[in-house]
């Protein structure tokens, strides 16, 4: 059973495979996989068995997900010795694994639970619960009525460079850590936007960037990767959220997923002021044939 270890060029496979996965997971995204490959030390199997993903550096630990794919999981079982430790397993996955096989030492933390929000929420920001973030996008409009957003592009893909390189570094970014991956991936990404296939989009005003932001679409639900902005704006990251789900929700499209608030305070207030649907748990657990 050979793993091979993710690279750019293996986009297009990873999101065939993914399509045929039920997660809404952000883990489990084509994107993703490849973008925290290094970090996580990430190798996939696809066979006429399905498809599975190994990570060398969970936590440090070897662990792996295959969604619910009982025959796979069995051989997978078999491979490690008898238990076989998953990763980013969803709760309604967990709930159909623990029918088949002994589960134990299940773990998830809030800290890195995906928020995910009704599409047309986030589209409309319609009702008195929204009342905030309109506010914050009319005052944006009217400070700013020359703002622009646009999909990053070979015009401006140098200047939204610069920014990210600003946006890191106004934090003093430490080498060889988690920021300074972060940064070297984006990036990666926009030198290689065409082989990565993203949703993307940039807020200018008066010419100069404002903000960008970085998803993709897995299924009925849109993934926002990266969301970077200059909060000198005023209203700027509202602002960037509804026209970023506004260009990209499609018809069929039901979820955003915008990511673990990593038991950032500043993020978690942010993330839940948009009244997600849920938090969707994430469990570590390991398992063994009954």
């Amino acid at each position: 059973m050979e793993f091979k270890k993710v690279s750019i060029e293996d986009l297009n496979i990873l999101t065939r495979a993914i399509s045929e996965q039920s997660s809404r997971a952000c883990d489990i995204s084509a994107g993703n996989l490849v973008f925290w490959r290094d970090y996580y030390d990430t190798s996939y199997y696809l066979g006429e068995d399905g498809f599975a993903v190994r990570f060398g550096n969970m936590e440090k630990v070897v662990s792996y997900y295959c969604g619910t794919n009982e025959a796979l999981l069995s051989r997978l079982i078999s491979l490690e010795g008898g238990t076989l430790r998953l990763s980013c397993v969803t709760e309604e996955e967990k709930e159909i694994i623990e029918t088949r096989f002994e589960c134990s030492d299940a773990r998830y933390s809030e800290d890195w639970s995906d928020y995910l929000y009704s599409a047309e929420d986030i589209v409309t920001l319609r009702g008195k619960r929204f009342n905030g973030q309109r506010n914050h996008i009319n005052k944006f409009s009217r400070l700013y009525p020359d703002a622009l957003f646009c999909e990053i592009s070979e015009e401006n893909v140098a200047a939204v460079k610069d920014f990210c390189h600003g946006y890191f570094h106004s934090f003093g970014n430490e080498e060889g850590g988690v920021a300074a991956y972060e940064e070297e991936h984006i990036i990666e990404q926009l030198d290689n936007l065409e082989k990565y296939a993203l949703h993307t989009g940039v807020l200018t005003v008066n010419g100069k960037i404002a903000g960008f932001s970085i998803g993709e679409t897995v299924n009925d639900t849109l993934i926002i990767h990266t969301e970077k902005a200059n909060t000198a704006y005023d209203g700027v990251y509202p602002t960037l959220v509804k026209l970023f789900a506004k260009r990209y929700v499609a018809e069929g499209t039901k979820y955003i997923n915008r990511e673990e608030d990593c038991g950032v305070a500043g993020l978690r207030t942010s993330k839940r002021s948009y009244h997600p649907l849920e938090l969707l748990k994430k469990y570590s657990l390991v398992i063994s044939e009954k």
